[in-house]
């Protein structure tokens, strides 16, 4: 995390050691000039153009083992624990720490690496679903590029990977969800890029509203499970409310792996806003679920490594 808005001037890469974003990772970036052609009266062609603000998206989506990045999502993180389980605990900020990110090609004789600077994580999509690894989605924006001709080597992943099998689901906390077939959280921190008069890059970044929304499938055999949930926020329900009904309290999403590390996230102000029952002859009975969470308390990481990835401080 490089902390780029610290010195909004600045094209230079973070001075933090690099880390990789987990396994099976996949790159998607797209540039854009925001380029304008200019018609004057007297010609039917256009007469000049001009670069106006330039930036972009970069897309990172993979397979969850070390969730480091959590700190351009969420803001903040304290460091604890002990030997063997050292904890990593992101909390919620209102300003987030950009990244530096490098993309590199081998290309033969001459090599291509792309240093992207000032990510900003303006959503995380995180799913999990039967047979399958915990997968993760990152959708970022960017202020500045470096080109160049040295790759940098790979950074292997040695960190494992999180599963669903290895996973829970409670609802409040210490109320296991039974049968989730698939789960998915979408935190998205609504950024807003800022530009000013003096230079075509972005100044900041404005974190606005921020939000946590939810969907869960689950094979249907208690009605208290969700449903009941569904009506008035509570396991006992037997009519939708009259009125908003009670806030479930928290909501809380556990993966480990095989080596003991855990990812646990803690959601608080719960709300069901959807749910379908389909019933057909050749299925098992599944509901559905989404919603949102108000706030959440923190997401922690624990594992073997007792620091984590901080702030760069060079920029």
């Amino acid at each position: 995390m490089d902390g780029w808005a610290l010195a909004a001037a600045s094209h230079t890469g973070s001075n933090e050691t690099y880390v990789p974003f987990g396994q099976g990772v996949e790159v998607s970036m797209n540039r854009a000039n925001n380029a304008e052609r200019i018609w004057g009266v007297g010609d039917r062609n256009a007469t000049a153009t001009i670069n106006k603000q330039y930036g972009g998206t970069l897309t990172i989506s993979g397979i969850l083992s070390n969730p480091y990045w959590l700190l351009g999502l969420l803001g903040a993180n304290t460091d604890g624990g002990g030997v063997g389980a050292y904890t990593h605990t992101y909390t919620e900020a209102d300003i987030l720490p950009s990244f530096t990110t490098k993309l590199g090609f081998e290309l033969g004789t001459t090599d291509f690496q792309s240093e992207v600077i000032g990510c900003v994580i303006n959503t995380c999509t995180i799913t999990a679903a039967v047979n399958e690894p915990v997968r993760f989605s990152l959708e970022c924006s960017f202020r500045y590029e470096n080109l160049g001709t040295g790759k940098s080597p790979d950074i292997a992943d040695v960190e494992p990977i999180f599963t669903f099998a290895h996973g829970s689901i409670e609802m409040p906390d210490g109320t296991d969800i039974a049968a989730v077939q698939n789960f998915e959280l979408v935190t998205n921190n609504n950024a807003e890029s800022v530009y000013g008069v003096g230079t075509r890059f972005m100044s900041a970044v404005v974190a606005k509203n921020r939000e946590y929304n939810f969907s869960m499938t689950a094979a249907f055999n208690d009605h208290t499970d969700l449903l009941t949930y569904f009506m008035n926020g509570t396991s006992s329900a037997s009519a939708p409310t009259a009125g908003s009904g009670t806030e479930i309290a928290t909501l809380e999403l556990t993966f480990t792996n095989d080596p003991g590390d855990i990812l646990d996230i803690n959601l608080t102000g719960v709300h069901l806003n959807e749910e379908s029952l389909p019933q057909n002859v050749n299925e098992v009975v599944k509901e559905d679920v989404s919603g949102w969470a108000r706030a959440c308390t923190n997401m922690i990481y624990t594992n073997d490594i007792q620091t984590a990835p901080l702030a760069a401080t060079n920029i």
